[in-house]
């Protein structure tokens, strides 16, 4: 293919002051243009990795064909500029859709088969896109998902965030998606129309295209430093290739190390991404995403709403069970009453009865009398005077006053 001894014949002039040759501009276009087709022949297949992609508007492709970095964030080793004419992009469009989803997008590992082409009236050197090979795209995509599973289950890094608890209403959301997009206004109507008291931090990312990897890694690390009770990842429906950045080792890694349980809810209805895998737990869309949400705080209220109607119930059986007790009490205490009252009175009566059996009133008025000392003592005993002394009579109707001239005892 390459052929380095086939001469260029150009008449060259000659500097009158130095020893090398002079060219003009497009002598050293028509150099540069016969001396690659010289050392490229035809068409080849070289494998790498898109960048740049741009539709222009006359339907032809550009993009920049680059040797994949080791690490994330670094600058490529290599770089071409690669154009695809539109009549050749519909064949390729043709056989990838033969193949599978896929077509061409930023950050996607292709084989393509290009020639060289050199313009000279822009000094541009740059590849000429001629065919794909779907099979390695696919296969490599594959393989890399197969690989970064088993290093992910190695690590213990699979399960680790599906094993964080989830709080039993969930209200305080993380949200990491394109705000605007289809899936972002799913995703919030869902919530709103709950009519739950769902709090929402929201971090506007890339989700597709070139660098939506490193955007959703950093947002997902972002979060991990605000008090939240889940992260949500939601991305409305599209091609594998719109995907691929949920594949990305480093978005895989950041889930699993969050410390906060992380629901996806990625708009693919086939295969399940490695986000999904690595997730606490992944939904097919952002709308069933945003329902489970809905679902796991409405069973928090219908319990806690159950709970009150049972502390009612038991509220308003103890209050009747008070009421009745306390009518029972204040009927027990009434008749009680009343019965000690009556016994009272019975016994005041008696009481009085005899009080009155004993006023000395009522006692001389049957004609007894009561005598006293001239000191006012009640005379009780004829040992108490003598001959000469005075005493008074009490009858009911007056006073007798006496003198002792003697006195007789029983005997």
């Amino acid at each position: 293919m390459i052929d380095r001894t086939k001469m260029i014949k150009i008449e060259l002039g000659m500097s009158p002051n130095i020893d090398v040759p002079v060219l003009s501009v497009a002598q050293l276009g028509q150099l540069v243009r016969e001396e690659i087709r010289s050392l490229f022949t035809g068409s080849f297949w070289i494998e790498g990795q898109v960048s740049n992609l741009h539709l222009a508007q006359s339907g032809h492709v550009y993009f920049d064909f680059i040797e994949p970095p080791d690490n994330p964030g670094q600058a490529p080793s290599a770089i071409f500029n690669v154009a695809l004419w539109q009549g050749t992009k519909k064949q390729i469009e043709k056989t990838f859709s033969e193949n599978s989803d896929l077509f061409l997008t930023n950050d996607l590992l292709v084989r393509i088969k290009a020639h060289f082409e050199f313009y000279a009236p822009r000094g541009r050197l740059q590849l000429i896109m001629d065919d794909i090979d779907p099979e390695f795209t696919l296969g490599r995509l594959a393989a890399e998902r197969d690989l970064l599973l088993r290093n992910l289950t190695k690590e213990g890094l699979l399960e680790k965030n599906s094993n964080l608890l989830i709080p039993e209403a969930p209200l305080r959301i993380g949200l990491i998606t394109s705000i605007g997009s289809a899936a972002y206004e799913d995703f919030f109507t869902e919530l709103e129309n709950s009519d739950l008291a769902f709090v929402i931090v929201e971090i506007d990312t890339r989700v597709q295209g070139e660098g939506a990897a490193n955007s959703i890694a950093r947002a997902l690390n972002t979060l991990a430093t605000r008090e939240l009770d889940i992260v949500a990842l939601i991305r409305g429906g599209g091609s594998a290739a719109d995907l691929i950045a949920f594949d990305a080792e480093i978005v895989a890694r950041a889930i699993a190390n969050l410390p906060v349980p992380v629901w996806t809810g990625i708009g693919h209805e086939i295969d399940r991404s490695i986000a999904d895998a690595v997730a606490n737990s992944a939904f097919k869309t952002p709308t069933a995403c945003a329902a489970a949400l809905v679902e796991r705080g409405r069973i928090v209220v219908d319990r806690l709403n159950l709970l009150k109607m049972g502390i009612t119930t038991q509220t308003q059986k103890a209050i009747t069970k008070a009421t009745a007790n306390q009518k029972e009490l204040t009927d027990h205490l009434v008749r009680c009453a009343q019965s000690t009252t009556t016994r009272n009175l019975e016994r005041l009566e008696g009481i009085s009865d005899r009080l009155r059996a004993l006023d000395p009133e009522r006692v001389m008025s049957r004609g007894w009398s009561i005598t006293r000392l001239k000191n006012g003592e009640i005379l009780k005993s004829v040992n108490n005077v003598k001959n000469g002394d005075k005493i008074a009579t009490s009858l009911i109707d007056g006073t007798v006053e006496s003198t002792i001239n003697g006195k007789n005892d029983n005997n």
